[in-house]
């Protein structure tokens, strides 16, 4: 987020830094932030506002206001927030990828065709990838000689069966536009099935233990998008580590001090740090921490509609179709 952006004039701020209107070295990390606050200046105007003498909250901390701001950030992300990202990756010959470093859950997985149309992934709850323990010739299991622990293969069967198998794709892929299911041109031939499995867009399954996502042997090759709920708080201070080659990250862009917050968001953002820091007090006003968690719901509530962002044009456009049949 540009420093002091309000400051800009107009041909600094569309110009970009180099002066090529973002086209040539892509900076453009600027355009649109305006809309955002930082989470650093939440928390000194919380601790400016409510912290000093005589106020509601005398003599906390600015780590414990820290503290509650980075725990409203993960908790807004989730169900307020616009807070969806998305990594898109080509599926390499192993039809796994790892979990981003920031993943907290999915919300969807595509896969898409050569007119950039994104098809839906569906997840395979009929299949996993265990933990295989090797077996001597008697079944028995082997153990680890210096360890005593019983040992394991890298794979389970369940897996290998399952990345080797396409016969889940019934038709030969295509760039259809709707996205239907994989029985759309035998239609009257597919009674019994379960619509859960019907799918001719490749399936996959997350292994949580292991950190990867498994796909189907129909999606090698395809470039998936997987769109994931991420809390925000990815990295919590600058050169966190060093990595195997000695390279810290001391230059990631995404530190505390660069947090954002939208405006939409920020009356809710303080409310959660007052409760959660009123909470935590010794003697404990329960009217005033009573009416903090209505406050906080209320501003929660009315963070979640603004940042909704709907539009009467487009659910005008979406019930011009009411009265065609509800299809899934």
């Amino acid at each position: 987020m540009a420093n002091n952006l309000i400051t800009l004039t107009h041909e600094q701020y569309y110009q970009g830094p180099d002066g090529t209107n973002g086209q040539l070295s892509g900076d453009d990390k600027q355009y649109g932030n305006y809309q955002f606050m930082k989470v650093d200046d939440i928390i000194n105007d919380v601790l400016a506002t409510y912290c000093g003498p005589d106020k509601m909250l005398e003599a906390t901390r600015k780590t414990d206001v820290r503290y509650h701001a980075y725990r409203a950030m993960q908790e807004l992300s989730f169900d307020t927030f616009r807070s969806t990202k998305a990594m898109e990756i080509e599926i390499p010959p192993s039809l796994m990828m790892a979990l981003p470093h920031d993943y907290v859950g999915y919300t969807k997985i595509t896969w898409k065709d050569s007119s950039g149309i994104e098809h839906t992934l569906f997840p395979a709850i009929v299949t996993s990838n265990p933990s295989a323990y090797l077996q001597g010739s008697s079944y028995e299991l082997t153990f680890d000689n210096t360890t005593k622990e019983a040992l394991e293969a890298s794979d389970s069967d369940t897996w290998t069966d399952y990345k080797a198998n396409t016969n889940n794709t019934t038709s030969t892929v295509n760039n259809e536009y709707d996205d239907t299911d994989a029985f759309e041109f035998n239609q009257g031939a597919a009674f019994g099935l379960e619509p859960k499995y019907m799918n001719k867009n490749g399936s996959f399954y997350i292994d949580y233990l292991r950190g990867r996502i498994h796909f189907s042997g129909d999606c090698a090759g395809r470039v998936i998008t997987l769109k994931y709920i991420s809390d925000g708080v990815a990295y919590l201070q600058s050169g966190v580590a060093a990595d195997a080659g000695g390279v810290s990250w001391s230059t990631e862009t995404n530190i505390e001090q660069d947090f954002i917050v939208h405006k939409f968001a920020q009356e809710a953002m303080i409310k959660w740090i007052l409760y959660g820091c009123m909470q935590g007090r010794k003697q404990v006003d329960h009217n005033m921490l009573a009416l903090l968690k209505k406050e906080r719901f209320a501003e929660t509530r009315k963070a979640k509609l603004r940042l909704s962002n709907v539009k009467l044009e487009e659910i005008t456009q979406i019930l011009r179709g009411k009265s065609k049949w509800i299809k899934h």
